[in-house]
């Protein structure tokens, strides 16, 4: 079976988060034996640095097409970016041939990729991750909704990542969904068999220094269970200047560290010396840094944002509400003084059996079979 992978972009050193969900299923698809080629369209600003063009390469497995433009715009010139992703579908043609499955991922990139459906017939799954759809109707906006529906009602099976954003997209669209969640690259993160009973207790996070993560609200919470403890954020963003000014004023200098962005091996080398992942994110639509952690055999912490309800229970951490510093704090205090009572090891293998990149794969191909 030949599946085309459409996708905003696509990982590299200097942006490795730029297509990240999206071509890690194109990796797993390929091993699990689809021919796929994967067609990025990165039409993001010129500040964001790169060379710009047409390229053809292939990369772990699977054939790429990678048309990226500094247009900046991906949502009021629809018609300009349809036309533009027929460039690299046409080389894609003429190399791969004619595809058997089209797989779009967000709403934004599949309304894009209508035209494709409209104009060759073939059958397109949509995957939605957006957090932007993940609220009550009245709270996405009229362009959202309106790019939204025209992506949901040419798509032959939709996908949502998680039950929440199955029952928000349902309400706010109309269009029932199939659940399955994102995947975790299981060779990269693993748990090492350590014993992580060592001092200082270290809590980590991960995620983009952006407002929505709330990473302000856990260096205030951390300070509330300061004693001997460190904490490790690792991301960057817009937050990073507002973050340390934070940290100073609390007087935490010593204690947390701002790590910038590192790779995934680097953040699975300071999982082996961590004790706590902890996140406390306004919204999450799944949540695959939760994930990550579970696989290094990390208990996790998380809010009650739409994601990780679907799979942080009692036996791998706890749940607290948005934005509660108090109640964050606690939980912090709770998860360490009955730190012994999570395995780490039993935490890491049922992760691997509900995310492992051959199990979501397998039900992916389920769904192109359903189709075809």
């Amino acid at each position: 079976m030949k599946v085309a992978v459409i996708s905003r972009g696509i990982p590299s050193i200097q942006y490795p988060l730029n297509g990240i969900f999206e071509f890690d299923q194109a990796k797993a698809l390929a091993k699990a034996g689809m021919e796929v080629a994967f067609i990025a369209i990165d039409f993001r600003a010129f500040s964001y640095k790169r060379k710009c063009g047409l390229f053809k390469y292939e990369r772990d497995g699977v054939n790429v097409f990678e048309l990226s433009l500094p247009i900046g715009v991906y949502r009021r010139a629809l018609p300009v970016l349809q036309r533009l992703l027929l460039i690299p579908f046409r080389a894609m043609l003429k190399d791969f041939g004619e595809p058997d499955i089209i797989h779009a991922h967000f709403y934004s990139i599949a309304a894009i990729a209508t035209i494709l459906k409209k104009k060759y017939d073939i059958p397109l799954v949509i995957t939605e991750h957006s957090s932007k759809l993940n609220k009550a109707g009245d709270e996405i906006s009229g362009l959202d909704k309106k790019i939204a529906t025209k992506a949901y009602n040419s798509c032959d099976c939709l996908i949502c990542v998680s039950n929440t954003l199955r029952d928000n997209v349902l309400r706010s669209f109309n269009h029932d969904s199939v659940v399955i969640s994102d995947m975790v690259d299981n060779q990269i993160y693993s748990f090492s068999g350590q014993n992580k009973n060592t001092s200082p207790f270290v809590y980590v996070a991960v995620g983009n220094l952006v407002p929505i993560k709330a990473l302000d609200k856990l260096v205030e919470s951390f300070a509330k269970v300061n004693d001997d403890a460190r904490l490790v954020i690792i991301g960057d963003g817009p937050e990073k200047e507002n973050l340390q000014n934070k940290i100073n004023e609390l007087g935490l200098d010593a204690q947390v560290s701002l790590m910038g962005q590192l790779n995934r091996q680097q953040i699975n080398e300071i999982y082996q010396d961590s004790n706590v992942f902890v996140l406390p994110s306004q919204s999450e639509t799944f949540g695959v840094s939760y994930v990550e952690a579970m696989y290094a055999g990390l208990p996790v912490i998380a809010t009650r944002c739409g994601g990780p309800e679907s799979f942080v229970d009692e036996n791998n951490g706890m749940l607290v509400e948005v934005n509660n510093v108090d109640e964050l704090a606690e939980a912090m205090r709770r998860i360490r003084e009955n730190y012994n009572k999570y395995n780490p090891v039993q935490i890491s293998e049922i992760c691997r059996e509900k995310f492992a990149p051959e199990v979501v794969a397998e039900r992916i191909i389920s769904v192109y079979n359903g189709l075809l």
